[in-house]
């Protein structure tokens, strides 16, 4: 049934990658019932994968994946006459009890940024706190995606279709950015002989840079302080939106609203 929905489910909403990533990442939690038929499992069934995750100390994130995964196989099978009852209603994963909640850099933490911008990596930290970039999004940048005339930086490898979007380059790390354009490699994140990046390698230079400035931050604090830092300086919401790769709140936002690159500009350059 999980395979069957899966290829109506793709065909209809053209899902993206990382989105088919979670869904075959929460089809494997599910291992205990994928052999069984699913017009005898019943409740017990379902909220027993959830229980065990739960006590496996998984996320709080990683099983509401489970949860919805289960509700739209369930939905198919539905609307397919091949269970007559869903039970994804009544599943039960607990309260969201953050691991570790982001925290914002202080202004002195992001000055100390500045003072070693010439040690390994520091740029990189300095790239995602003015732009707003996700650090996946910043790895997979293309060099063919800046364009240092425009002065703006095109995101087209994103978790979101809402991700895929233009920013423009703050005029703090434009030398930054364009130092790097002048490096070895393809992409514009690479180690001295050209290699890109992957996450888990990248990882190892932002814990350098951590410990240069005796933060203990994670990469998604970077996309934190941004959205903080604008609505403190009164941002327009929807040029927000649209540097941080949110979707719209709203069908009218959403689709009648367009924010050209000067008001993004506008935006992004109230980042101090």
């Amino acid at each position: 049934m999980y395979t069957r929905w899966l290829a109506a489910h793709t065909a209809d909403t053209e899902p993206s990658q990382s989105t088919l990533d979670g869904y075959a990442n929460a089809y494997k939690h599910c291992s205990s019932i994928t052999q069984e038929s699913m017009g005898t499992l019943k409740y017990k069934d379902y909220q027993s994968i959830l229980d065990r995750m739960r006590r496996a100390g998984l996320s709080y994130s990683a099983l509401k994946k489970v949860r919805s995964l289960i509700s739209l196989v369930e939905k198919y099978a539905l609307q397919t006459e091949a269970v007559a009852k869903a039970y994804a209603p009544l599943l039960r994963i607990g309260k969201n009890h953050p691991v570790r909640p982001h925290h914002c850099f202080t202004r002195q933490r992001i000055n100390r940024l500045w003072k070693a911008v010439d040690q390994p990596g520091v740029d990189t930290v300095l790239i995602l706190l003015y732009t707003g970039m996700r650090c996946g999004e910043m790895l997979a940048i293309r060099k063919k995606d800046v364009n240092l005339r425009q002065g703006t930086i095109r995101i087209t490898h994103s978790k979101t279709q809402a991700g895929i979007r233009t920013i423009p380059i703050h005029h703090r790390i434009l030398p930054l950015i364009t130092a790097r354009m002048q490096q070895p490699g393809d992409t514009l994140i690479a180690d001295i002989t050209g290699r890109a990046y992957t996450y888990g390698r990248y990882s190892t230079v932002w814990d350098k840079v951590m410990g240069l400035i005796g933060g203990n931050h994670t990469t998604h604090d970077c996309r934190h302080t941004v959205a903080t830092l604008l609505d403190n300086a009164g941002a327009n919401e929807t040029a927000k939106r649209r540097i941080l790769g949110h979707a719209g709140g709203d069908i009218t936002e959403r689709v009648y609203t367009h924010k050209g690159l000067r008001q993004l500009r506008k935006c992004i350059e109230l980042l101090p």
